[in-house]
């Protein structure tokens, strides 16, 4: 157990020392090792958490997470400053309103976006378009990949083990991966397929018709991959979004009408098509740091008041996953991670 108020570790509860509740497990923390201009993602329990795995110089705290700027939004960051391609041989990272260049924070506030004009920012990014290589972007993905190797075994490994004792009682046939066409369903959909080796598993994605067309054509292509698995579209094709609107007035706080009628909605009828009033399973991929009213939910629920799709058992294997880990897994060579997943010997 860990008090996130003392950073300190328990086997209670409760803090000796203050009275807090504590929490599961120590919290990760994004260090930033000066010598090879990479961050790393340390427990805050860990002895050598000050120290980088690759160089073994002592690191700096940085901040509670990151994720990675790729070329195009760094391109984007330099022409609003008027210095485009001046950190093309950077490490640059985001998180919240910040941007890490090398490690030195450059806070971003509402009047930096203002600067210059849609056109003139448009114009500069075709202008430099070309120029706008990913070589050394490459170079120090590799590099922050190797520095946190152990990192990207450890998420792999629970996840794996998670997924599996969440599927005991369950045959492969009634296990749904709930997928969007986002970075996070996309890792389930790769973990929960390795860590049950079935590609065959159902395969719910969720059309709100409202995606991006970039959404539309990674969802098409996700499926021509992956011809294996069992690939259903739950769609409102009864209702047009905005004519809706026009009747009823936008989506509001206090009335949230779209989500039940584009997306709950249609997923349920096509559950209810499949499953009928069977008990079934459904991998989500949502995480705890991704909003308020998320971090409230459990990673695991079967709570008939707390979920909004009736007769299922919702899994969250990525829960406790932080923005760097996510990019860690996505970018990460997952051959060493997957070294996790192979059987035991004595299995």
């Amino acid at each position: 157990m860990w008090c996130k108020k003392c950073n300190r570790g328990t086997v209670k509860d409760f803090c000796e020392f203050c009275g807090s509740s504590t929490e599961s497990d120590a919290p990760h923390e994004i260090f930033w090792c000066a010598i090879c201009n990479v961050p790393l993602i340390k427990s805050a329990k860990d002895i050598d958490r000050m120290i980088c795995s690759l160089c073994g110089k002592v690191t700096t705290y940085l901040c509670a997470d990151l994720r990675p700027v790729f070329p195009e939004e760094r391109l984007f960051y330099e022409i609003i400053h008027g210095n485009p391609l001046a950190h093309i041989n950077d490490s640059v990272w985001a998180s919240d309103n910040r941007y890490y260049i090398n490690g030195n924070s450059k806070p971003v506030t509402n009047a930096f976006y203002k600067k210059v004009s849609p056109k003139e920012i448009q114009a500069q990014l075709e202008k430099y378009n070309g120029q706008n290589g990913y070589e050394q972007f490459n170079a120090i993905i590799e590099r922050f990949i190797r520095a946190n190797e152990n990192r990207l075994v450890e998420i792999v490994d629970e996840a794996h083990e998670f997924i599996v004792d969440s599927a005991k009682g369950y045959k492969k046939k009634d296990i749904v991966i709930s997928f969007s066409g986002g970075k996070d369903s996309t890792i389930i959909a790769d973990l929960v397929v390795r860590a049950l080796r079935d590609p065959c598993l159902v395969h719910v994605y969720g059309d709100t018709t409202l995606e991006f067309p970039m959404t539309y054509e990674y969802a098409a292509r996700f499926r021509n991959d992956n011809p294996r698995a069992i690939f259903k579209v739950a769609r409102n094709n009864e209702q047009d979004f905005y004519l809706v609107c026009n009747d009823i007035g936008p989506p509001a706080r206090m009335l949230r009408w779209c989500c039940f009628m584009f997306k709950t909605g249609p997923i349920a009828r096509v559950l209810n098509r499949l499953y009928g009033e069977k008990d079934i399973l459904t991998f989500y991929g949502i995480r705890k740091c991704e909003s308020v009213s998320r971090s409230r939910y459990n990673r695991i629920e079967n709570d008939a008041e707390s979920i909004k799709i009736q007769k299922q058992k919702v899994a969250s294997p990525i829960f406790f996953w932080k923005d760097i880990d996510v990019w860690l897994y996505i970018l990460g060579d997952k051959k060493a991670a997957y070294a996790a997943l192979k059987p035991k010997a004595n299995s």
